[in-house]
């Protein structure tokens, strides 16, 4: 893996390629032709900006989240039986600890997930196409994210505005077509799919293919066949919440 490239300074290709800014690539890459915008930043694959932005954006999200967060785990708690009757300590310090568990989940489990995706699309690109630099894949992650993050938006909307009892079902995936609040494993399946998550992985597949040059339709394949094994895998492992919750 060249890993190298991701911490190394960056310099411009010859041409025009890299020459737009975070703005510009922003919004290049949400509505104004992401291909091309892709070959900007392949010419040009800086990582530090845009990570910081999208892992403070997240930040700023969760900020608003917090009381609901306290309300919920207080709720949960409460209608629990093993847990109903704690010690007020006990649960005082149970808010605080589900605080700092979504805290860091809001913030880090996004750039676990790029990494991540890089890694995938590197295994990929050891078997196809042009030789691209992690950083290089790992920039093309963290853009083809920007989606998510406008579901994230929403879906901080969406509980800052409901009760806190219906936080852990707020979501902006297809399991909101289901009838009633019943959570079992057709819920947990369609809960993956989110169509800002697919417009994200469809940023991937044209980032990925620019920067290792496969055709789309390869790299497309090899997303969908992952994004598959994803939803089963989570919508067939993931633990259910306890009955009436």
């Amino acid at each position: 893996m060249d890993t190298q490239d991701f911490t190394e300074g960056e310099s411009k290709e010859p041409g025009n390629k890299g020459n737009l800014n975070l703005w510009q690539r922003i919004s290049g890459v949400l509505w104004g032709g992401p291909v091309k915008t892709f070959e900007d930043i392949v010419g040009r694959p800086g990582v530090a900006a845009i990570t910081v932005l999208l892992l403070a954006v997240n930040f700023i999200l969760f900020l608003p989240t917090i009381p609901k967060v306290k309300e919920f785990t207080l709720w949960s708690l409460q209608n629990n039986p093993q847990t109903a009757s704690l010690p007020a300590q006990a649960v005082s310090a149970a808010t605080t600890w589900a605080v700092v568990v979504v805290l860091v989940a809001s913030v880090l489990m996004p750039l676990v997930m790029w990494l991540i995706m890089a890694l995938l699309l590197k295994l990929f690109n050891a078997f196809s196409g042009e030789n691209a630099p992690f950083k290089t894949l790992f920039a093309v992650t963290a853009y083809a994210y920007l989606p998510v993050l406008l579901a994230s938006v929403i879906h901080t909307v969406l509980v800052v505005l409901s009760p806190a009892q219906n936080m852990h079902r707020v979501n902006t995936s297809l399991a909101l077509l289901l009838p009633g609040d019943k959570i079992d494993r057709l819920y947990m399946t369609l809960a993956q799919i989110d169509p800002f998550f697919i417009w994200g992985l469809v940023l991937l597949t044209a980032g990925g293919s620019v920067a290792m040059k496969v055709p789309a339709v390869k790299v497309g394949m090899y997303v969908a066949v992952l994004w598959v094994l994803y939803v089963l895998g989570m919508g067939l492992l993931s633990p259910l919440p306890p009955a009436g919750m």
